[in-house]
């Protein structure tokens, strides 16, 4: 078998358009550098390990991009991890499926990088309110920004969001998430009535989806186009970072962390069929948290004292006095 007919196959796997998408942009240039014709078995470790080298190399992101401009400049090292791990869920795919007796991308080591405290992904709460400032006269951008800051529902799932699937009166709405697993999303009385402001001036168009485009023809918002509002929108309110739509979806994970909302809770909220994806979201935390959590173990903080007599169990917590360590 052919490299490029291994990825055709890898690529027509039933999964979510939007990781469709991501794999065979990257796979297709990986199999590029490779060689499309070359017999899938003899691939090599060292073609994989030259191409990962020449990878973190790289002086130039953004290559090919759905929407993001070409830049100069060396790929993060998240990226790069990224990459490597689509690089070894192809090759053990064609293990799995008996094209190949091992893989060649076993060896490569790929450790998740760590962000120093404080530099997560997540938007703080002072940049959403420079962006809630910025679109207050803007209804749809408004009523998209606050319904993904505050349901945490995914670009995907605002694009397909359709007026009937809207419940403003019990503020929810049923969406489709990843994988098109129908969930309920929830949000508060403020992104309702600002949905419902966007609803009584969106346009007539053919179709029932919930947001639109500027156009004439008044089209469907894509994923993209939904990412792209939130992007514009942090641009123009002037913070000193480009936040995305899922930057939102950190910041309620992050929220529900702090608020010590149990991560099986949070799991459901954000629509995760793996906790361990909601528990990296947990992660987002800084110095402060650290201080915060350190004073929980103090008897003399009100906030234990207060939780000792809501749960006994909490005093466990206080600190054991005596020579046992």
């Amino acid at each position: 078998m052919k490299l490029k007919d291994a990825l055709e196959a890898f690529l027509l796997v039933d999964r979510a358009e939007s990781t469709r998408r991501t794999y065979s942009r990257f796979l297709t240039a990986f199999v590029n550098s490779i060689g499309p014709d070359r017999a899938l078995e003899v691939v090599t470790s060292a073609d994989i390990a030259g191409f990962v080298n020449d990878m973190r190399q790289r002086k130039v992101k953004y290559e090919n991009h759905e929407w993001r401009p070409r830049m100069q400049g060396p790929l993060s090292s998240t990226t790069v991890y990224k990459n490597v791990k689509m690089i070894k869920t192809f090759f053990k795919w064609c293990v799995d499926h008996h094209y190949l007796a091992e893989s060649p991308a076993d060896f490569l080591v790929n450790k998740k990088p760590v962000r120093p405290l404080g530099q997560g992904k997540a938007c703080t709460d002072e940049e959403l309110e420079k962006m809630l400032d910025m679109v207050r006269h803007k209804p749809r951008d408004r009523a998209i920004l606050m319904l993904i800051a505050y349901s945490g529902c995914r670009a995907g799932e605002a694009a397909g969001l359709q007026i009937q699937d809207l419940d403003l009166g019990d503020t929810s709405a049923y969406v489709n998430g990843k994988g098109d697993m129908r969930r309920r999303i929830y949000f508060g009385e403020d992104t309702s009535e600002a949905l419902a402001e966007w609803l009584a001036i969106r346009p007539a168009a053919s179709h029932d989806y919930v947001f639109t485009s500027v156009r004439d023809d008044h089209a469907p918002l894509s994923a993209w186009a939904i990412s792209n509002v939130i992007r514009r929108i942090s641009e123009d309110a002037g913070l000193k970072r480009t936040l995305g739509a899922h930057s939102l979806r950190h910041r309620v994970g992050l929220t529900f962390a702090r608020s010590r909302v149990a991560p099986r809770v949070a799991q459901f909220y954000l629509g995760h069929t793996n906790i361990q994806t909601t528990l990296e979201y947990y992660q987002d935390v800084d110095e402060s948290d650290l201080r915060r959590a350190g004073q929980l173990l103090g008897p003399e903080s009100s906030d234990w004292q207060e939780e000792a007599k809501q749960n006994p169990a909490a005093k466990l917590l206080k600190p054991r006095t005596g020579s046992d360590g």
